[in-house]
């Protein structure tokens, strides 16, 4: 049993300007649910880990590992956890691709590796995570920087 997620959203917005808000430190600060205390960089086997309240069958930590990077165009990362140190059971990827649209950017968003019943489980509750924590976040930062601060 296998699932993957994937999701697109118009950003009315330049490419240029959405790559940003994904790989620029201080910005992923300000909207993202995630680097909150990582100085995030967008380079081949950049690692990280992020840590969250624990939930039964999962210590809080994720662990991620940028594995492509294509200026304006793609970022892919890996993605995994588990119930505790060393003990890992979500093994997974996460792929952005930027799409340079008429007035706009489409931006899809591939998440892949789920698998067994607990893995498909999972994936239906980071499905609404990324819709909820992750693209509205971003429409909410860009229109605020737009409308209040012209920092973009």
């Amino acid at each position: 049993m296998k699932r993957s997620i994937n999701l697109d959203w118009f950003y009315p917005y330049p490419v240029e300007i959405i790559w940003d808000c994904l790989t620029d430190a201080e910005k992923l600060k300000e909207w993202s649910s995630l680097h909150k205390t990582v100085e995030f960089r967008a380079e081949v086997g950049f690692e990280w880990m992020e840590q969250q309240k624990p939930r039964k069958g999962w210590d809080g930590k994720m662990y991620f590992k940028v594995l492509e990077v294509a200026p304006c165009e793609k970022l892919v990362y890996s993605f995994k956890g588990g119930p505790a140190p060393g003990i890992i059971t979500l093994d997974t990827v996460v792929t952005y691709r930027l799409e340079s649209t008429n007035g706009g950017t489409q931006l899809y968003l591939e998440h892949t590796g789920f698998e067994g019943l607990k893995g498909v489980m999972t994936s239906f509750i980071m499905h609404r995570g990324w819709i909820k924590f992750f693209a509205k976040r971003l429409m909410i930062y860009l229109k605020q920087q737009t409308h209040e601060h012209s920092k973009l």
